[in-house]
């Protein structure tokens, strides 16, 4: 196989365990391959909460037809 369009019909013939194991592999390629994830975002409770407030009463006022 040399090209993508072979190796993806190939791919589709595979069992599904096997499909999930190249994509797996795949995977473990491109991170191992690819640029370093970026660090978590730290967010304060305040923050949090203050996310939830707004979404919960954005929710709110969907119910109410506001």
């Amino acid at each position: 196989m040399t090209t993508l369009l072979e190796i993806e019909t190939a791919a589709e013939t595979l069992p599904e365990t096997q499909q999930r194991e190249l994509l797996l592999f795949l995977m473990e390629r491109l991170r191992v391959k690819g640029p370093a994830l970026p660090e978590p975002r730290l967010f304060s409770k305040d923050q949090i909460q203050g996310w939830i407030s707004e979404d919960e009463e954005d929710m709110r006022r969907l119910q109410c037809g506001a």
